[in-house]
């Protein structure tokens, strides 16, 4: 199984840089810097550091779902939209940024976990998951978005 490595972190890069600008998403209505955006906003949250989104899990997201999502027992969704009531807050899952923004960001995630420093929050759905559950977590978001815009 991969792990959110500095080779992955690369990689991710590389096929972001393969996207252009422009690019039309296989589903959903998502451009290229939206998404980049949220993935941003994701690697934020797990670090603490994004404005905080309540969370909005229950015990069956926590105990059933997130465990058999994590554990690869099924995909990441397509067209999973934020709660309606979030947005009519204002709330959106998306922080301003770039490529070298992420990949910053990234290095610096990967810092933490290696130095065992990462204090993860926990996921606005499944709860606590700690660093594994996290590194689970992003490679298959990633992947999922990765994929939305066919790289």
């Amino acid at each position: 199984m991969q792990h959110m490595d500095a080779d992955y972190v690369r990689e991710v890069i590389q096929r972001l840089k393969q996207i252009p600008e422009d690019a039309t998403p296989h589903w959903g209505r998502m451009s290229k810097k939206e998404m980049i955006e949220h993935l941003i906003w994701a690697v934020k949250h797990s670090m603490g550091r994004s404005a905080q989104v309540p969370y909005f899990g229950n015990w069956f997201t926590e105990r059933v779902l997130g465990p058999l999502f994590l554990q690869r027992w099924f995909p990441m969704p397509k067209n999973v939209r934020f709660p309606r009531w979030l947005t009519a807050q204002g709330v959106t899952a998306r922080e301003p940024g770039d490529e070298e923004t992420l990949h910053a960001l990234l290095e610096e995630y990967l810092n933490l976990v290696q130095a065992d420093e990462l204090h993860p929050a926990p996921h606005v759905v499944f709860g606590n998951i700690g660093v594994d559950g996290w590194d689970r977590m992003h490679m298959k978001h990633f992947e999922h978005h990765l994929r939305q815009f066919g790289v």
